[in-house]
């Protein structure tokens, strides 16, 4: 008889939840075409559509793995692992007919279960986790099992202790194929290396987590003292910037007492690490992190999955790097960019006297920042500048930069992100996307300053953070951008939502930094803190082996009590089991027994044979008739071989 794959709702809710977790981790275009496949099996069943032959799900499947090989050039990673085994699974749905499709496919929701909890801490999926783990289970045992939820919730109660066990006391290795996302053209945060006007602004359009950082100690409580410097870039071509020099190794010599604060950052697939202004040394459990140049740090791994590490921050800490060259060329300069850099070198000013006339040039002449300020070519700095005014932070840090260049003092930008919110639950500040940002550094007094346009621009913008900001109306944005201290009537008002989701951000937050954070230095305070309890050790562990005796012993004294009719009835109710024949409690053997004759007419001698043996050796207590239940026993297991049944 055929399965039906909705017609098990156990199976089909929690398969169904074990894909949706995997679905949004993965492309539209494949979650998509997923969901196309499992609505065209809903038709299948419930209306009577043609179903999808397996010669065609075998050719899609083929075709699915060509697909990720050409978009990731690997299948092994996570997002290659995420799209053919999504892909996979929806396939297999529609194959679904048999006993061996029904376990194939519990199989699969386990693998589906198994990479999202590989790759993801948030404890958000905990409960959809647990829920399509436990249904599955539960859809694997006979649907005339007796006690079916009572039996997968004992085995999730007993493997409990074990799992505990195993993850405070032996160390977890990273596999290799684990190690990477996939060769995705884009990672999970997004960062780039390099900015064109509108790039930042991309990044800085979803709200997705990029890091969360507690600050401890530090003099920060504002977002407006936050700045998170990730790349420096030294090559410019107005409005577009890129690396320059390559970055060589900064020697810093170990530096004591200073305050710290730790990041828990997403996985990236890339090397960036972002540290506060101010930072001079990053350290990590993994102690994979360089200072380079510039007072930029890299990881010397692929940050495939999410990392902690400690920075090091210095509050009287200068730059003194000297410029370069390369901080002073400048692309050519036209039109009223070119009359405005000579108007002003004309008036012969002093350094900060020229810095002060880019000043008036962006706080004086209505300029306008926004996410959306529409297209711009990589020199587009007249038509910025003199014509349209309308930019994103990565507009106004390219064109000061460029032109204080023109002006002959080195200048380049900077990167990384600017503020973040705080949740007061946690004591800590989550940086998300929306927190992109870019801004200038100029060479001036023989050391370099941080110079962020934005501030004149739009200093609310820095002052309440990116969220809060971008959550105006831009009616709002462009009426109260330049007032730093103009808050949003909502602001002042905490709602029982708000409250709810800040607890909910520290509570995921603190699963986060425990899983994170408890590496091989956590296993080995464990087991020493362990080892200095030998007392109570000692105790715990004769308790437990005294409880595994006692119940091993009671177990096999209860089997041992069984004669060997009762164990061949035993045997036979099993077999029942497995074709839906549940013997009903209180039912007498015999009255059993008939019932499976009536289903399977050829058992009928075998068990009128082993209902008599059992009627005279149980009810007449006829010792002699427990001598033919060997024989008994081995013909009843060769009458069942025969089937089919």
């Amino acid at each position: 008889m055929n399965r039906s794959f909705y017609g098990n709702k156990v199976l089909s809710y929690s398969f169904l939840t074990a894909m949706i977790m995997v679905a949004v981790e993965v492309s539209p275009v494949i979650g998509i075409f997923c969901a196309f496949l499992m609505g065209w099996k809903w038709v299948v069943e419930k209306r009577g559509w043609r179903p999808l032959s397996r010669r065609w799900t075998g050719i899609l499947s083929i075709l699915a793995l060509i697909q990720v090989l050409v978009q990731f050039r690997t299948i092994v990673g996570q997002e290659p692992a995420y799209t053919f085994l999504l892909a996979l699974s929806a396939l297999r749905v529609m194959d679904y007919k048999t006993d061996r499709d029904h376990r194939f496919i519990v199989l699969l929701g386990f693998l589906l279960i198994s990479i999202k909890a590989l790759f993801s801490l948030d404890i958000y999926w905990i409960v959809p986790s647990v829920f399509a783990f436990a249904g599955l289970w539960y859809s694997l045992l006979p649907p005339a099992y007796p006690q079916r939820l009572r039996l997968t919730i004992k085995m999730f109660i007993l493997s409990m202790p074990l799992a505990m066990f195993m993850f405070f006391a032996f160390p977890r290795f990273v596999l290799p194929w684990a190690m990477s996302r996939g060769a995705s053209q884009q990672a999970e945060v997004g960062f780039s290396d390099e900015i064109s006007p509108g790039r930042v602004a991309d990044i800085a359009s979803t709200n997705a987590m990029a890091f969360r950082a507690r600050l401890h100690n530090l003099p920060l409580f504002i977002t407006s003292d936050m700045y998170w410097r990730g790349s420096v870039l030294n090559v410019s071509k107005g409005l577009s910037w890129s690396p320059g020099r390559a970055a060589g190794l900064n020697h810093l010599q170990k530096i004591e007492d200073l305050p710290s604060y730790d990041v828990a950052i997403e996985a990236t697939s890339q090397r960036y690490i972002f540290a506060l202004e101010g930072t001079r040394i990053v350290r990590s459990e993994f102690g994979g992190i360089v200072p380079l140049e510039q007072d930029v740090f890299r990881s010397t791994r692929i940050l495939s999955k999410a990392t902690v590490y400690v920075g090091f921050w210095d509050k009287d800490y200068i730059n003194r790097e000297q410029p370069t060259d390369q901080d002073l060329q400048t692309p050519p300069l036209r039109g009223k960019v070119r009359e405005w850099v000579d108007a002003v070198n004309g008036k012969k000013l002093n350094t900060k006297g020229r810095l002060a006339e880019i000043k008036n040039l962006f706080s004086e002449t209505g300029f306008f920042y926004t996410i959306a300020p529409g297209t711009y070519g990589p020199n587009d700095l007249e038509e910025f500048l003199f014509t349209r005014k309308r930019g994103f932070c990565e507009h106004y840090a390219g064109a000061y930069a460029s032109l204080a260049r023109g002006l002959g003092i080195p200048a380049r930008v900077v990167i990384g992100y600017q503020g973040g919110r705080y949740n007061p639950w946690g004591d800590f500040w989550r940086i998300s996307q929306k927190d992109a940002h870019a801004w200038a550094e100029v060479f001036v007094d023989g050391h370099w300053q941080r110079v962020d346009p934005t501030a004149w621009v739009a200093p609310l913008r820095l002052s309440i953070g990116a969220e809060e900001f971008f959550n105006l109306s831009e009616e709002d944005q462009k009426a109260f951008a330049k007032s730093a201290n103009w808050r949003p009537t909502w602001a002042n008002s905490t709602m029982i939502w708000d409250q709810i989701t800040l607890w909910a951000e520290d509570l995921n937050y603190q699963w986060t930094y425990f899983l994170i954070d408890f590496d091989r230095g956590s296993q080995k305070n464990f087991w020493q803190n362990l080892l200095e309890q030998r007392g109570p050790l000692i105790l715990f562990l004769i308790a437990v082996a005294l409880f595994v005796y006692v119940a091993v012993r009671h177990r096999f004294r209860k089997a041992k009590k069984l004669s060997p009719s009762q164990k061949l009835l035993l045997e036979i109710e099993q077999w029942g089991l497995s074709k839906n024949l549940k013997r009903e409690s209180q039912q007498p053997p015999l009255i059993y027994f008939e019932k499976i004759s009536e289903a399977y007419p050829q058992l009928k001698p075998v068990l009128e044979k082993i209902g008599h043996s059992y009627d005279r050796h149980v009810y007449a207590e006829d010792l002699t008739a427990g001598e033919d239940i060997g024989s008994l026993r081995t013909e009843w297991k060769e009458e069942i071989k025969k089937g089919p049944f």
